[in-house]
Formats: C-alpha cells, sequence, structure tokens
C-alpha cells in the first residue's frame, strides 16, 4: 500500500469518528389529533416513572380541541393521554408541567376556568386532575404564563401575563392550605416591565426573577427581581439595538451561578437580510447584576433565528436551546453554546422531523435532551443525543439536613450507597429502578448528590443546595 492510500485511510478513519461522536436529532412523537398539539411552548417534564409527561394545547384538534396532558416512554413507545381539557377547566395548556415534591404534576392553561381567564391545575401520575384555582381576570391577573415553580417553603410561584390595573402579576399558592394569593403587580404604565410570558424562576440567592417581554425604560423588555413576600428588588431594561430586545425564554441559572437567557430580536440590526433592521435575537448573560450579551444570532443560512426558547445547561457544562426560524431551511436550529459564549449549531430541522423549536430542552437522565415544534400542526416531540452518559436528577435542588431528597435516575434498584457533597447518607430508600430517596445526612454541605449501583455511579446534574 502507497503512502497516499494510507493518507486517505486515515483521513477517512477520522472523519467516520468524528461523525460517530456527532449529535443526533430523532423525531420521538407525531402529534396526531388524538394528542391535540398545533402549537404550544410545553418543555416534557420526566416523571418518577422515568417517562416523559407533557401538555399540548388543542389548537387544530378535533378529537381534543382544548388540549391535553400526555406521557410517553423515552424511547417513543406507549404514548397515553391521561387527561383531555374541555374549557370550563381550563382551555390551551401551552407550557407544560412541573413535577411537585408530592409526586404530581403543576401546570397552568392560558384560557378557560370561570372567567376564561386560566386555570392553575395539578394531574396526578394516573391522570387524576385537580383544578387548583380559577384566575378572575382583575387583579389577579389573566393568562398564567408557565409552569409554576415550587421554592424550597413548599409554596408555587407563577406569573400572568397581564392583570387588571397592572402589567402582569406574580401569584404564590400555598398547596397545604390551598391559598392563592398576589403578591406583585408590575405598574400599569409598563415601567417595570409588560407582558410575562415566561415561567417565574428562583435562584440560588432565594430571589425570584422574571422577564416581561415589553415595557421598562426602552419598551424592549425587562428583566425583575423579587423575594418571595413580593417586594421588587431590582428591574433590569433591555436597551434595545444591539443589546437586544423582547426578552423570550425563561431565565436559567447555570453551574456558575450566572443567570442566562435569550431575546427574540436585537443583536445584529443590519440593512438587508434576514436579520434587517430588527436582528435575529440574541443570548444574554447576567452576572452579579450586570447584563452582557454572549451572542448575536446571524440568521438563515447560517444559524438560528428568533430564539423564543429558553436555555438548559448540559452535563457536559455547554448550554442548549433552539430557534424559531433560521438554519439550512428556515424551519429553526438547536444550537449549544458555552458560558463564555463559544456558539456551535447543532443542527437545522427539516420539516419531517418539526419545525420551530420554541419549547425550552430538558435533559432526561438517559442523557438525551428531549424538546417541542410547535411552529406548525400538528407538532412533534424530538430528542437530541450528543453523546452524554446517564445521570441523577433531582426533583428539588435545594434541602434541609435531616430531610429527604428525592432522586430520579435509571438502574436505581442496585443502589448501595447515596452521598452528599461526599458525605454518606445514612438512611435511604428506593422505589423503583427510576426513584428513590435518601435522608441529607448531618455535615453535608452543598455540593453533588452521587448514587453507587451495582454498575457504577450516577452524579446529579447539578449541586444539591443546602438550605440552613
Amino acid at each position: 500500500m502507497n503512502n497516499s492510500c494510507r493518507i486517505a485511510i486515515l483521513i477517512l478513519a477520522s472523519l467516520l469518528t468524528t461523525l460517530g461522536h456527532s449529535q443526533t436529532v430523532k423525531q420521538v412523537l407525531s402529534f396526531s389529533d388524538a394528542f391535540a398539539s398545533g402549537g404550544g411552548l410545553a418543555t416534557p417534564a420526566q416523571g418518577r416513572d422515568g417517562r416523559l409527561y407533557v401538555t399540548t394545547n388543542g389548537q387544530g384538534s378535533n378529537q381534543n380541541p382544548d388540549g391535553t396532558v400526555f406521557r410517553i416512554d423515552a424511547d417513543g413507545s406507549s404514548p397515553t393521554v391521561l387527561f383531555s381539557f374541555s374549557g370550563t377547566n381550563g382551555y390551551q395548556p401551552r407550557f407544560g408541567l412541573t413535577l411537585g415534591i408530592d409526586g404530581d404534576y403543576y401546570g397552568t392553561t392560558l384560557e378557560g376556568g370561570v372567567a376564561n381567564s386560566g386555570v392553575l391545575f395539578k394531574v396526578a401520575p394516573t391522570g387524576a386532575y385537580t383544578s387548583l384555582y380559577e384566575f378572575s381576570g382583575g387583579a389577579d391577573g389573566f393568562y398564567p404564563a408557565g409552569s409554576p415553580v415550587q421554592a424550597p417553603d413548599g409554596n408555587w410561584y407563577g406569573a400572568t401575563i397581564l392583570g387588571t390595573g397592572s402589567s402582569g402579576t406574580v401569584y404564590k399558592y400555598v398547596p397545604s392550605t390551598g391559598t392563592f394569593t398576589t403578591i406583585l403587580s408590575l405598574s400599569a404604565d409598563g415601567s417595570q416591565g409588560s407582558g410575562i410570558f415566561a415561567p417565574i424562576i428562583q435562584a440560588s440567592d432565594n430571589s425570584l426573577y422574571g422577564i416581561a417581554v415589553q415595557g421598562g425604560a426602552n419598551n424592549c423588555g425587562t428583566i425583575f427581581r423579587l423575594n418571595t413576600a413580593g417586594v421588587l428588588l431590582h428591574v433590569y431594561s433591555f436597551p434595545c439595538g444591539a443589546g437586544g430586545f423582547s426578552p423570550a425564554g425563561a431565565l436559567y441559572q447555570a453551574a456558575d451561578g450566572s443567570l442566562y437567557g435569550t431575546t427574540q430580536g436585537g443583536g445584529n440590526i443590519t440593512r438587508t437580510g434576514p436579520c434587517a433592521k430588527v436582528g435575529c435575537g440574541t443570548v444574554f448573560k447576567v452576572s452579579h447584576g450586570a447584563v452582557s450579551i454572549l451572542y448575536r444570532f446571524a440568521g438563515e443560512p447560517y444559524d438560528g433565528r428568533v430564539p423564543v426558547a429558553g436555555l438548559v445547561q448540559g452535563t457536559d457544562g455547554n448550554l442548549y436551546a433552539g430557534t424559531e426560524s433560521g438554519g439550512s431551511y428556515n424551519f429553526g436550529t438547536l444550537y449549544q453554546i458555552s458560558t463564555s459564549g463559544q456558539y456551535k449549531l447543532l443542527y437545522s430541522f427539516v420539516s419531517s422531523v418539526g419545525v420551530g423549536a420554541d419549547s425550552a430542552l430538558m435533559q432526561h437522565t438517559n442523557g438525551k435532551f428531549y424538546g417541542i415544534t410547535s411552529a406548525l400542526a400538528p407538532g412533534a416531540m424530538y430528542s437530541l443525543d450528543m453523546g452524554l452518559g446517564p445521570f441523577i436528577a433531582l426533583v428539588r435542588y435545594t434541602g434541609f439536613v435531616g430531610r429527604s431528597v428525592q432522586i430520579l435516575g435509571q438502574g436505581l434498584k442496585g443502589a448501595t450507597a447515596v452521598t452528599v457533597n461526599g458525605v454518606p447518607a445514612t438512611s435511604f430508600k428506593i422505589v423503583s429502578d427510576f426513584y428513590m430517596t435518601a435522608v441529607i445526612p448531618a455535615g453535608a454541605t452543598t455540593g453533588p448528590v452521587v448514587v453507587t449501583t451495582s454498575t457504577g455511579t450516577l452524579t446529579s446534574n447539578h449541586n444539591l443546595r443546602i438550605v440552613k
């Protein structure tokens, strides 16, 4: 064999190795009329049984016109409708579900209920449905945005897009008493922001953070911070132009403690091309209160455009998300970006897989990411495989010494030990192969949870924060 042949073989082998480790995008389920999609910003939620639980909003459906809650195995098998909405108990559950510490799933419908202003609800894994609160459309707000978040105090916090006499509200729901309270109403003049379309989050400083798509000093949207008592602590106004405008998906707190998010517009402001005059959107970072732009999108065919979906950090430390449009075919993209701003286009959607990656991704404990496309009916669920290995996730990433932490994963039946930042838990309970609990031991400090199984160790994707 001559040298040129050897070189050609080496180059081919290198190329095959590279391709073998590249990402894979696969359609998991194309929504039929029974699942009633056709839009929505729902992010799948992993359950105690390892399955994915999702809402579909019902638009374009004849069989379930008001939306559904359904579950599906991570491999795409056994899709099952658990509950179908009927308008009076809610309509358009567009924003997905949050798994609570009680094992039930909590969410909101955009409309429906007694005043057709939206409903806060919970659904058991069996499909049993409970309406927790029906918005009146008054001072309590209307059109709840996003699934609520459960704080260390056990209470649920969420937001409404607008309210009577306000530009949006933040609410608290106490499950132990069934008490609903509006804790913050954004000023009606829009100076604090207007239109809360994304879910509220709670950061490690115990503050609640939200975004408004409009309003603020420049009418280009805001980031606002408040405490759980409803006291507004800070408002940041987006500057428009290169600094971005109209923040989109929910903020996300990464392992470095900074918050990350996206704006639908702004960034590269050009006279011609896909980003002409308005820009194609940005990725931004909030660190110690300072906001900086990590990346400005250029649009098709170079990268994505209109990054509506929020970001999520993978177990490799990178952030992942999708865009509504842009890419090779203008059907949307998936991308990876480091916390320092190194961008990589991962995938341009084709119509056979889906159109419009509007929902935030979630990483299942099998290592794969899952999301929803929804720009065109009927919509689809897809997976993104980056070759990342299995891990464990915690239902809640805050805990108290002496209380249980809830652990999701796979292969847990063979668990022989649990540690919290290196301190062994003296008590743990294996409920199933996908779910277990462990009592946080005395002396434990903030750090990763590690479960030792018969095949190796599984580490939590985020640190457990010990609350004093």
